[in-house]
């Protein structure tokens, strides 16, 4: 059997310790790249503010670590492109009960931060006046902005705490990168008559559906009715009816019952309307877009508000 010299085996230990101790550097070198850096890189506001101090060390995170952060979240922002997470958290220089923190996501580009802005946007908020995508609660400030999602959360509910998150909020988009690049141009398809800053778009899996991808959807008001109208351009006219087809064969598989059309508008579009459980589902193809209603309380409502839809997608064919 072959045996090492004493030299070798001292050369093949010194190796091993020195691979040990690259590793080791790397891991330590890597935790504290995460934990603890310079947050104006990130273009967070890591001053005074207001009267609030920075606490602490900002924080970063990636794919592999964020449910450390948002536990339970973390797979929506992954599915959706996340990039990063940079967290800090400030607390009022004179009562220390007063504290907030920040979390600014990249995203990777416009439609990703946007997508995690507005699947997370609930009903009862109001909108923000001095940024097109932002709102507020009681304790918080939530703005999609760029290839960017920021969250800035407050610890209690007070004016003082709002003001202060204001201040950030608007050095935080000051600072950040923004232009032409980063609108969102199909939210101008839909309609006259569009719930204002209702919109959502769902990257993946739009109701459940696999189908249905790069979904844009809002609150559409006919009459006295409001009801959810939805769209997603496909690559060509023959994908749209496909696609169209296979969401309609999906509802009814899972308990949906075809019903009538009254309206002769969404008839000759070949639209299909479906009773899913005492709410209306309709279904179109016009062009290169699937469309359509969901969920609707009101079988005249949702007809109306599919008519319109079908009005506006084709004037965009066009």
């Amino acid at each position: 059997m072959y045996m090492l010299s004493g030299r070798a085996r001292r050369f093949e230990s010194a190796v091993g310790a020195l691979i040990l101790f690259l590793l080791i550097a790397t891991a330590v070198g890597v935790y504290f790249i995460q934990r603890d850096f310079d947050m104006a890189r990130f273009g967070i506001v890591s001053e005074q503010e207001g009267g609030f101090l920075p606490v602490g060390k900002a924080e970063t995170y990636n794919t592999d670590n964020l449910y450390e952060k948002i536990d339970g979240k973390a797979p929506m922002y992954q599915e959706s492109g996340f990039v990063s997470l940079a967290t800090q958290r400030f607390a009022n220089k004179g009562n220390a009960e007063l504290g907030l923190e920040q979390y600014l996501y990249d995203m990777g580009n416009t439609r990703n931060a946007f997508s995690v802005y507005s699947r997370q946007k609930r009903a009862d908020v109001t909108d923000l006046n001095d940024v097109p995508f932002g709102y507020k609660t009681s304790n918080a400030i939530y703005i999609s902005h760029g290839s960017h999602y920021i969250e800035i959360i407050g610890f209690a509910e007070s004016q003082e705490l709002i003001d202060a998150m204001k201040g950030i909020a608007q050095k935080l988009v000051a600072q950040l990168p923004s232009g032409e690049k980063d609108k969102i141009p199909e939210l101008d398809f839909f309609p006259q008559g569009t719930v204002a800053r209702s919109w959502k778009l769902q990257l993946r899996d739009a109701f459940g559906f696999d189908g249905l991808s790069d979904t844009y959807s809002a609150q559409y008001k006919a009459g006295e009715q409001t009801v959810t109208i939805f769209f997603s351009q496909r690559s060509n006219a023959d994908d749209a009816m496909m696609v169209a087809k296979r969401y309609s064969d999906f509802l009814v598989t899972n308990g949906a019952k075809t019903g009538e059309i009254d309206s002769e508008i969404l008839k000759s579009a070949g639209a299909s309307i479906l009773d899913f459980y005492g709410s209306a589902e309709i279904v179109f193809a016009t062009g290169a877009f699937v469309g359509g209603v969901h969920e609707a309380d009101n079988k005249q409502a949702a007809e109306k508000a599919a008519e319109v839809l079908i009005d506006r997608l084709k004037k965009i064919n066009d």
